[in-house]
């Protein structure tokens, strides 16, 4: 947004609340009262001085503060799926680069984001496919003891994920790569390729529940 109307909603809105929020009806932009800022198309903008706002990487700034505790992070993953050739449904896995092992792309929210707007942001890291968060579907929320990781450094995660679904033909390939330290390579597989995944330890534990679901709930 151009500082003009930030501050045009500055000017309009400041100090009618103290909390909650407004959507202005002209430019849908969402006013909150709480960081004094202006949110439009996944930015937030400060009223003071018209400047976007930045909160840094989440989980690595608390850990700054809390050590080695477990954490409860909320993320979101995202089912990527067509038909090939021969009719058979396919779903776009990522080989992680931290445990060697295949998952669903995705990843932990940041602060500001919405649950769309991480799952856009996190395929479009780990695969390099671009896709429009209005195209996405809830397919399911996961969390609980199945939802538990240890990671390399010891750091200890209870996952809160929020899984969506999107056609591939509503993606597109983006021009450049896919971050090469998470992701190590993207595959499609096929429903009974990610029977045998999960039959050996080829799957990211965490994401073993959700492609349980995909193999024998979502595509029968």
């Amino acid at each position: 947004m151009e500082r003009t109307e930030i501050f045009e909603l500055r000017d309009k809105y400041q100090g009618n609340k103290k909390s909650g929020y407004d959507i202005d009806p002209e430019t849908g932009a969402v006013i909150v009262y709480p960081l004094d800022a202006v949110y439009k198309d996944g930015i937030y903008y400060s009223m003071k001085d018209g400047n976007s706002l930045s909160f840094g990487n989440y989980v690595a700034g608390v850990r700054e503060y809390v050590g080695k505790i477990p954490l409860q992070v909320p993320g979101s993953g995202v089912i990527v799926y067509r038909k090939n050739e021969a009719g058979k449904v396919e779903v776009l896995l990522q080989l992680r680069g931290d445990f060697n092992q295949y998952g669903v792309p995705g990843g932990g929210i940041e602060i500001g984001e919405t649950y769309e707007e991480c799952a856009v942001n996190e395929l479009l890291q780990e695969t390099a496919y671009i896709a429009n968060k209005e195209d996405l579907k809830l397919l399911g929320v996961y969390a609980g003891p199945k939802h538990v990781t240890r990671y390399p450094n010891g750091d200890i995660v209870f996952h809160t994920v929020v899984v969506f679904k999107i056609e591939a033909s509503k993606c597109k390939k983006a021009p450049h790569n896919f971050d090469k330290i998470e992701t190590k390579k993207i595959e499609w597989k096929t429903i009974e390729q990610i029977k045998e995944l999960l039959k050996g330890d080829k799957v990211f534990p965490n994401n073993i529940p959700i492609l349980e679901d995909i193999v024998n709930k979502f595509f029968k």
